[in-house]
């Protein structure tokens, strides 16, 4: 059947690689004039696929509500008084209870080692997919020994749902990543949990290498600089795709667009609970004499993840709560360059550096949307990944293609309970 796709970041992309390997006949529909320019771009890097704690659980609520009077902090609020964020935040506070977290961090774990399976997958199937890819562990680190018990806490909770997850101190951390050295010499080193089945690679390349496959393997076309102006219905199915260089006709319709394109669905009464979350990054070259971390790292205390693609650092994270406004908050880049300053002695070129923010599509649980639309039998939705959206991109592809071919896989029966959310 045709399949039109709505959106050629790397869950876009992933979809149609799945849909057209499938036998679909698959169209992709994309505002900008390439693909994985949204939070695709220049994310934190990270294949997080033990990084399972839910945002709204209760030791990271807690955090987040400290930063939030803090002047020099990862987090900032400009859109408290929007009606639509007010009641996003309750319902991610009552996604913080210990029972509701932790069942919704065993269901995003299933997800995330789908993931991984999935994309090794790929990576057997096309073997010239290259993306700077490293699959040896994500190392989290802690200034704060209190701060690091509580962690050990998370990790017991990570290995028995089959996360890996292995207690080191200073001194073996600084062995597994010798940068951190500076944080070690001046005493704010407490020590560090490794996680061994993470990995990190640069979601762009992957995207447009995977875009290219697509469009040469498989026949896909991407049809960009087609700005998607609303989705035509008839009340029981789509009918059509409107946008700038005409209305697209397929048999089914797979929305993965971000947080900014939220409102083509509010355009046809679909409600998914997602709310903008504005994460920022750092690109600092780090090429022949400049030495920067060789291991990804993840700074939880500042919600800062760092990572090494190719010849860049990447340093990525901070939250602001601005709606979708797309100047850049100064305060967060200063956050970051201050950050990264404070923990290496030496991590790239700093005269060389490039400035980045993307909105996160973020669901108060954290659970993502990969599911049909029941009020609309050809709308399929693969979105609201949040923090996440690089890992799970994948397994969501598989879950997604599988679904447009009626194959639903009991594993993820869960994801029928969002459906109904909506």
């Amino acid at each position: 059947m045709k399949v039109i796709v709505l959106g050629a970041g790397v869950i876009g992309v992933t979809s149609s690689y799945f849909l057209a390997r499938a036998g679909h006949q698959v169209m992709v529909v994309e505002k900008n004039s390439a693909s994985a320019l949204g939070c695709s771009e220049a994310n934190g890097g990270q294949l997080s696929y033990s990084h399972v704690e839910t945002w709204a659980a209760k030791t990271s609520l807690t955090s987040m509500l400290k930063a939030a009077i803090l002047p020099n902090s990862f987090l900032s609020i400009s859109d408290f008084t929007n009606k639509s964020f007010l009641k996003w935040l309750c319902e991610f506070y009552k996604n913080s209870s210990p029972k509701r977290a932790q069942e919704n961090s065993r269901r995003l774990f299933r997800l995330t080692s789908y993931s991984k399976e999935v994309l090794l997958e790929i990576l057997k199937e096309e073997k010239d997919l290259k993306f700077d890819y490293k699959n040896n562990g994500i190392l989290h680190f802690y200034r704060d020994q209190k701060k690091l018990d509580c962690a050990i806490k998370d990790a017991e909770f990570c290995n028995s749902i089959g996360a890996k997850a292995q207690i080191l101190n200073a001194e073996e951390c600084v062995k597994k990543e010798p940068t951190l050295v500076k944080l070690f010499d001046e005493k704010k080193l407490a020590g560090g949990i490794f996680y061994e089945m993470d990995a990190s690679g640069n979601s762009l390349l992957f995207t447009r290498a995977l875009e290219k496959i697509c469009q040469e393997k498989y026949g896909v076309v991407f049809e960009y600089d087609a700005e998607i102006k609303n989705i035509f219905t008839n009340y029981k199915k789509v009918t059509g795709i409107n946008t700038s260089k005409g209305v697209f006709v397929a048999n089914k319709y797979v929305y993965a667009l971000g947080a900014a394109g939220d409102k083509l669905l509010q355009g046809i009464k679909v409600s998914t609970g997602i709310y903008p979350l504005k994460g920022y990054s750092l690109s600092i070259a780090a090429s022949g004499e400049f030495i920067a971390p060789n291991l990804a790292l993840t700074d939880a205390q500042n919600k800062i993840v760092y990572s090494r693609l190719g010849n860049i650092f990447r340093a990525a994270g901070t939250v602001e709560i601005c709606g979708l406004k797309l100047n850049k908050n100064k305060k967060h880049i200063a956050f970051l360059k201050g950050s990264v300053r404070a923990t290496f002695s030496d991590f790239g070129n700093a005269n060389d550096v490039t400035e980045w923010s993307g909105f996160r599509p973020f669901r108060p649980n954290s659970i993502p949307l990969i599911c049909e639309v029941k009020k609309y039998g050809n709308l399929l939705l693969n979105t609201g990944h949040g923090s996440l959206g690089w890992t799970l991109s994948a397994g969501s592809a598989k879950i997604l293609s599988n679904l447009v071919s009626d194959q639903k896989d009991e594993r993820f029966g869960f994801l029928e309970e969002e459906e109904e959310s909506l």
